[in-house]
């Protein structure tokens, strides 16, 4: 069992789903020019940068749509206002996507070769993240009864991202010689902007258990 859906709201479910796939592909496309950054090759790094804007700017243009349709009444006005909540905490996890490729393009930091594989790690754990957070939107029409075990499993991920962020910045202060403070600074910013799109998964997670909850009976 899902959100009741009127034939005259598919559309707009539609228009959800393909806001959460473009939100996935903001992530990916951000992941892709993280790892060009750690590879040295800046010219792909802004390559992707550059899809990230796009597939941003394609999400926010579907949400302008989903939000001017449902201030209109679309769904039930039970879940109406957690829904509109939780699609835009959705939205967030793609502007903060769109922040760590433009950093990484403008500052094009150097990154040292110690903390590498933790990045790499990290960024691994966020992909399967943003893949879950994209099946728990889609099973809110579909099957809600397993939206809490996808948004378990986001919190879960988001852990073991954090786990990685405590090393690697403990590696930029303590493990790592001949960096100046401003570069170890620059670093941990780098460092912190791929956990902020954890977080903000799990922010988007926990909105979308209330809007199960509110479907429950």
């Amino acid at each position: 069992m899902g959100i009741y859906i009127h034939k005259k709201e598919k559309h707009i479910v539609e228009n959800i789903k393909k806001h959460a796939d473009l939100v996935l592909e903001t992530v990916k496309e951000f992941l892709l020019a993280l790892n060009c950054c750690m590879d040295g090759d800046m010219e792909k790094t802004k390559h992707y940068t550059k899809l990230t804007h796009k597939r941003e700017k394609e999400a926010d243009q579907y949400l302008r749509e989903i939000n001017k349709e449902m201030f209109e009444g679309a769904f039930m006005p039970s879940i109406r206002e957690v829904l509109f909540i939780a699609l835009d905490f959705i939205d967030k996890v793609a502007n903060e996507a769109e922040k760590g490729g433009d950093f990484l393009t403008l500052i094009e930091p150097g990154i040292p070769d110690l903390i590498k594989d933790n990045i790499r790690k990290m960024s691994k754990i966020t992909g399967l993240c943003a893949e879950k957070l994209k099946d728990a939107i889609y099973n809110l029409f579909e099957k809600a009864g397993t939206v809490f075990e996808d948004t378990k499993e986001i919190e879960h991920l988001e852990g073991e991202v954090d786990k990685y962020i405590w090393k690697s910045i403990e590696a930029v202060f303590k493990k790592i010689d001949g960096l100046k403070f401003s570069e170890k600074m620059m670093l941990r910013e780098l460092i912190l902007r791929v956990n902020s799109i954890t977080n903000r998964m799990e922010d988007a997670s926990d909105r979308l258990d209330l809007v199960v909850l509110k479907l429950r009976p």
